[in-house]
């Protein structure tokens, strides 16, 4: 089973009426990622993606989707972190953050 299926079971399971910021980290954050956006649609106001070099796989919805060094830290991997903060600096009540972090997201 993928992490994309995974998180859908996940996620049935919630009530799902707030706004998001997605943040996903880690070797399978794209797949989270595509499988939270088929899920919450347009409640993902904007995000990030940040995955290991060639494990993205296109487009998704409105979020910044950025690849970054594995296992060892590159420029990238510091550009992409920094965005991250930016996208969940300054939130309010209304928005929540939705995290998602696989294996790998610790170097990423």
């Amino acid at each position: 089973m993928n992490a994309g299926t995974l998180l859908e079971t996940a996620l049935k399971n919630y009530s799902i009426e707030n706004n998001y910021i997605l943040v996903a980290i880690g070797k399978a954050a794209w797949q989270m990622a595509k499988a939270a956006h088929e899920m919450l649609g347009n409640r993902i106001i904007d995000g990030i993606v940040i995955t290991k070099y060639e494990h993205s796989k296109g487009k998704i919805g409105n979020l910044e989707i950025l690849e970054a060094g594995h296992p060892i830290v590159d420029e990238n991997s510091l550009i992409a972190t920094q965005k991250a903060i930016e996208k969940v600096r300054n939130l309010n009540e209304n928005i929540h953050v939705l995290f998602l972090i696989s294996g790998g997201g610790s170097a990423l």
